[in-house]
């Protein structure tokens, strides 16, 4: 964050894989909510008017800093924002051309297939990884791929049957508390919409949903979560859309949801250290592997009546 006599701002510094045409099409799309009323952070013209600058192959922007605060009772908070979220989607699906999408370069969604091809690169580098670790550390990243490859092909019927013709749509891509701002209990800011991208609509309730379980719930007994709870906020995006979601849907979201950490297994295979980036998951891929044995389970805590 950068405090000037004009105003505290923040300063963007993109990954070299960030391009001009995506960061573009972001300003654009920002713009038109912005337009629209939604509560977005549009970038800040430099002197030359550009709001885009770069420097030693890293694109740059700035924007003006949101003051916030943090909900002392965050579950009273949270259907708000997924009002919000039924919002957005239902502007996005009316002014946003699928045509029109610039797909981001890095993303933090695959489908089964594509994952299930990323993490067997995955594994076939680790198997082949050089000595510097510890003993059974290579071994035990070679088992947690061999576990996610296991809950990803047994996903594969499902997603030949009804997965892939689950609606589609333009989506923020990170939706989560943290890109979600509020002060005095009232939504002031919507961030990043660095992964926003056309994928099915219920990925983007399901990634928002497991992050809030994760960062406020036990996650060493995610069975003994409020999962129930889930559906005060289905209902809440409903309430802002036209087109509430489906059962289908609704039944897809425990898979939704568990396909939220295996992705980080399948990208691992294209960082500098697979293993080690396998293993930082270790805990993350315990607790897939519990929402995975409960799936029937959550499916009926997710079920509107």
């Amino acid at each position: 964050m950068l405090d000037t006599e004009s105003g505290q701002y923040v300063l963007r510094i993109h990954r070299p894989w960030v391009t001009m045409r995506r960061l573009s099409f972001e300003h654009q799309t920002k713009r038109l909510l912005a337009d629209a009323g939604f509560p977005v952070a549009l970038p800040v013209a430099a002197l030359s008017g550009a709001d885009i600058l770069s420097h030693e192959q890293r694109l740059i922007e700035l924007e003006p800093f949101i003051s916030n605060d943090i909900p002392t009772k965050r579950w009273d908070y949270l259907p708000t924002m997924f009002t919000l979220l039924g919002d957005v989607h239902a502007f996005l699906e009316k002014h946003l051309s699928p045509s029109s999408i610039v797909p981001p370069a890095v993303d933090n969604y695959a489908t089964p297939i594509q994952m299930m091809e990323w993490i067997e690169r995955t594994a076939s580098l680790i198997e082949s990884s050089q000595s510097g670790y510890k003993i059974g550390e290579v071994q035990q990243a070679s088992e947690i791929c061999h576990v996610v490859l296991q809950m990803l092909s047994q996903q594969l019927p499902w997603w030949y049957d009804e997965g892939q013709y689950l609606p589609r749509q333009p989506t923020h891509g990170d939706y989560r508390t943290g890109n979600v701002l509020f002060r005095a209990g009232n939504v002031v800011g919507l961030l990043d919409f660095d992964f926003l991208d056309l994928r099915e609509r219920i990925f983007d309730l399901a990634y928002a949903i497991y992050w809030i379980f994760w960062q406020q719930e036990d996650v060493r007994y995610p069975e003994l979560a409020p999962w129930p709870r889930v559906r005060t906020l289905l209902e809440a995006y409903n309430q802002a859309t036209d087109l509430p979601l489906l059962r289908e849907e609704i039944q897809a979201l425990p898979l939704e949801l568990i396909r939220v950490p295996l992705y980080w297994i399948a990208e691992a295979g294209f960082l500098s250290d697979p293993v080690r980036a396998v293993l930082q998951q270790t805990d993350a891929i315990a607790y897939a592997l519990r929402l995975f044995q409960q799936q029937d389970a959550l499916a009926k805590a997710f079920a509107l009546a």
